[in-house]
């Protein structure tokens, strides 16, 4: 069903919510930003191997995130990009509120079943 490096990525998006999971009950919602975002970019990564298509930088996802975004007629694609994006940045400021990196989790984990499951990634 999946190729190595689709599989590596999937796996690896599925270890980064695990992981924001648990910064967050540890009150660490600087950590559990960057992980998030990676839960994001690996995801989209695997979406892209599927393809054959190789994804280094963070502009070549976003670019490929909107690409997803038009050939599914789905908005909050982009919007889950944005999320991301913001997560990452917070990372590096530490100045979102724990409850906004929360629901910023949250957007994120429904994303990344959202792709799991429509490019039969499971």
């Amino acid at each position: 069903m999946k190729n190595g490096r689709i599989k590596k990525y999937a796996e690896l998006s599925e270890k980064y919510l695990h992981d924001a999971e648990i910064l967050l009950k540890k009150g660490d919602p600087s950590q559990a930003s960057e992980k998030l975002w990676g839960a994001t970019a690996t995801i989209v990564k695997a979406i892209a191997a599927q393809r054959k298509k190789t994804l280094k930088t963070h502009e070549g996802i976003k670019f490929f995130l909107a690409q997803i975004a038009r050939e599914l007629n789905d908005e909050s694609v982009n919007n889950v990009s944005l999320v991301a994006e913001g997560l990452h940045q917070n990372f590096y400021e530490n100045a979102e509120h724990p409850d906004s990196v929360k629901k910023g989790a949250k957007t994120i984990k429904q994303f990344v079943t959202r792709m799991r499951n429509r490019f039969s990634l499971n």
